[in-house]
């Protein structure tokens, strides 16, 4: 030990006036009182000099002199000589969505402050995520890095490769260590590797149409990373109904659960119980490329009936001017097949021209999309309109020998006829009827995957489109910072599903072993601040006695 400042020793010195005041405090007097014979009984004080100055002494007066030679204590400046690792540290902290498990970002921090503290310096961090940051600048100052380092926030994106990472660290660094629970293979520079998680996760969900044309399937591949079994359950939400499952899951193992799903909106949502220390991975959303709303143009007469039935069955706006999804056509004959898909209701085409009204017969049909969820025998029709129709033409419902409903499919686009009047018929009524619309709009308008955006990737949005966040609309360039189902809006409405990178929920790999060999150097410790605390406490302390003393 050392002292900066030898001198301020000589604040001892002012102990000799505490014990004078003290002793001059204590001096015997005399004291006038009514009578001796009070005093005659008392045996003689035989006590010896020295007896006699030790019980002058008492825990008031150590107390005051221990605050002094205190303060004298850290007015020296005491240096402790320590051994600490010789040379520059550069710490590279791992920002990625997995480090956001519960406790983590804490066990990173202790690992970082001890590296601080068992290294001369000087230092610097990053921050190893998507884009990597700096979090601490180089400096020399170890309060300063250590105040800095506590703005270290993980994100829920992925990370770069490492040497994005490393990119920004200064040169004249001769030891990089990296603080991440999934280390790099051959990263060449020192890992240290935090403990591995327990962690239940949807590590895949996709979303296709059935190969027989019959709705869709949903695929969610669930992973058990724990050391126990677990009796997991998956839910998947359509936005029209819930599918559920349950499997029990091995330690360390993988299951595939697939949904058969009829009717969906938009998007998806897949949810995984029971919820952990992660829960960024236990719910997953998926999106279809499509209109939120379907846009509508409509050509012909009116009928209330069949608009009903289309806004039961699915979000659906008319449009006079613009683009446009579907078009439907009501008891009229169009001149000019339209391009995209067309609903024909009651009416003619160049594709399929209509004849006049006949007197239908019973009502039957066989399994197909359109008729997913129907019960054709509860359907009642009066009249059908004898239709021709394209060779390739697919009639899913008859009317006796008559075709009541078709689906084709030419260059223009598809196009589904129901060749009926409705009003001679139950259809406006039937429950069935809203299911039958709906099939034969997913149809006409099927629903193709979407790419499925990652927390942190840059987005650039088309002109005039503008994404709705919880922080208000955003346009031009979008970076999503957290998971959900975003709603896209231009010309048309539509959704975005934003995930946790499925790469985060894998179990991080086994470290390599990378340790070099480290010198040491000696590092001084200035002790003053502690000795004046505790020499505050003393004096504390010494107030209380004198106070309780003196009550």
């Amino acid at each position: 030990m050392s002292f900066l400042l030898p001198w301020a020793w000589a604040w001892g010195a002012s102990g000799l006036a505490v014990l004078a005041l003290y002793l001059l405090r204590r001096r015997e007097r005399e004291q006038p009182v009514s009578a001796l014979f009070l005093w005659e009984q008392i045996p003689p004080d035989r006590a010896t000099r020295l007896e006699r100055m030790f019980a002058r002494v008492d825990l008031l007066l150590l107390l005051q002199l221990l605050a002094v030679a205190l303060f004298a204590f850290g007015l020296a400046h005491p240096l402790l000589r320590v051994s600490r690792t010789a040379g520059a540290v550069a710490i590279v902290l791992d920002g990625s969505a997995s480090m956001t498990v519960a406790g983590r970002p804490d066990e990173a921090l202790a690992e970082a402050r001890r590296l601080i503290a068992d290294s001369a310096g000087p230092w610097a961090i990053v921050t190893w995520a998507d884009p990597p940051q700096v979090l601490v600048p180089h400096t020399a100052n170890r309060d300063e890095a250590l105040a800095l380092l506590g703005s270290y926030r993980p994100t829920l994106g992925g990370r770069p490769p490492l040497g994005h990472a490393l990119a920004l660290l200064p040169h004249g660094f001769g030891r990089t260590v990296v603080l991440t629970d999934d280390p790099p293979p051959d990263p060449g520079v020192e890992i240290v590797a935090l403990p591995a998680r327990d962690n239940l996760a949807i590590v895949a969900f996709a979303a296709r149409p059935a190969p027989d044309g019959m709705g869709y399937e949903a695929l969610v591949r669930v992973r058990n990373d724990t050391e126990r079994y677990h009796d997991v359950q998956v839910a998947l939400h359509t936005g029209v109904a819930t599918y559920l499952g349950s499997r029990l899951l091995a330690p360390g193992s993988e299951d595939l659960f697939v949904f058969q799903i009829g009717l969906v909106q938009t998007a998806l949502r897949a949810e995984l119980l029971p919820h952990d220390g992660f829960p960024w991975d236990n719910v997953r959303y998926y999106a279809f490329e499509g209109a939120a709303a379907v846009r509508v143009r409509w050509l012909g007469e009116e009928d209330r009936y069949l608009w009903a039935a289309l806004q039961a069955a699915l979000p659906v706006e008319r449009v006079s001017s613009g683009t446009w999804d579907l078009t439907v056509a009501v008891r009229t004959d169009l001149p000019v097949s339209p391009a995209g898909p067309v609903l024909l209701v009651g009416a003619g085409s160049p594709e399929a021209a209509l004849g006049g009204v006949q007197t239908a017969g019973a009502v039957r049909g066989d399994a197909s999309p359109l008729l997913r969820h129907v019960v054709p025998e509860d359907l009642r029709v009066s009249v059908v309109h004898p239709v021709e129709l394209p060779s390739h033409a697919v009639v899913d419902l008859w009317a006796g020998d008559a075709p009541v409903l078709a689906r084709w499919e030419g260059d223009a686009g598809r196009r589904v006829l129901l060749a009926l009047d409705l009003a001679r018929s139950n259809l406006p009524v039937a429950v069935d009827f809203p299911i039958l619309l709906r099939n034969i709009v997913t149809w006409l308008l099927p629903y193709q995957p979407r790419p499925t955006l990652a927390v942190g990737e840059a987005i650039e949005l088309p002109p005039g489109t503008e994404v709705l966040t919880d922080g208000g609309p955003v346009s031009g360039v979008w970076i999503p910072d957290r998971p959900g189902l975003y709603e896209l809006r231009g010309e048309k409405r539509e959704a975005v599903a934003v995930n946790v990178p499925y790469d985060e929920s894998l179990p991080g790999r086994a470290a390599t072993s990378s340790e070099d060999p480290q010198t040491t150097t000696r590092a001084d410790l200035t002790a003053w601040s502690w000795l004046a605390l505790a020499a505050f406490l003393v004096l504390v302390a010494e107030w209380g006695l004198a106070v309780r003393r003196g009550s």
